[in-house]
C-alpha cells in the first residue's frame, strides 16, 4: 500500500511540474498573442488611420511577447536538463530588479500625469502607456542585474 502511494505522489509531481513550468507559460503567451491580435483586427477595421504611436504600442507588446517565448523555451530546457528552477542568486535578481523598476515605475507614473495634464484628451492610452513602459522597465532592469550580477 505504502509503494503505491509513493508511486502516485511521485507520478503527481512529475505531472505538478509540467504544469507549473511548462503548459502555464504557453497557456499565457497564447492568451496575450490571441487578445493582441483581437485588439490588431478590432482597431484595424474600425480606424483606418492608425497613428504611430499604435504601432509602437503593438511593436512594445510583440517584443515583450517575443521575451517571453525566449524565457519559457530558457525553462523547458533546464528542466529537461534537471536543474532547479530557481536558486539564491536568480532569486536575488528577481527581488532587485523588482525594487528598481518599482521605484523607477512611479517616476515613470509621474512623468504620464504630468504629460497628461497638459493634454486630458487619450487618458487610457497613457494608462496602456504606463503598464507597457512598467514592464519594459522590468525587462530592462531583469537584464541589466543578470549580467551584472547583484552585490550584497
Amino acid at each position: 500500500m505504502l509503494y503505491i502511494s509513493n508511486l502516485l505522489l511521485e507520478y503527481y509531481n512529475i505531472i505538478g511540474g509540467f504544469m507549473k513550468k511548462i503548459v502555464l507559460p504557453v497557456f499565457l503567451i497564447t492568451f496575450i498573442v490571441i487578445l493582441t491580435a483581437i485588439e490588431i483586427f478590432q482597431t484595424g477595421v474600425n480606424d483606418n488611420n492608425n497613428s504611430t504611436s499604435e504601432y509602437i504600442f503593438v511593436g512594445v507588446i510583440s517584443l515583450l511577447f517575443l521575451i517571453g517565448i525566449v524565457f519559457s523555451i530558457k525553462k523547458y530546457k533546464s528542466a529537461k536538463q534537471g536543474l532547479p528552477e530557481e536558486d539564491e542568486m536568480s532569486t536575488k535578481i528577481v527581488n532587485k530588479s523588482a525594487s528598481i523598476s518599482y521605484f523607477l515605475s512611479l517616476f515613470l507614473w509621474l512623468a504620464i500625469i504630468f504629460i497628461n495634464n497638459a493634454n486630458i484628451n487619450n487618458a487610457d492610452l497613457m494608462i496602456g502607456y504606463g503598464i507597457i513602459g512598467m514592464a519594459v522597465i522590468f525587462i530592462l532592469s531583469f537584464t541589466y542585474f543578470h549580467f551584472r550580477g547583484v552585490n550584497n
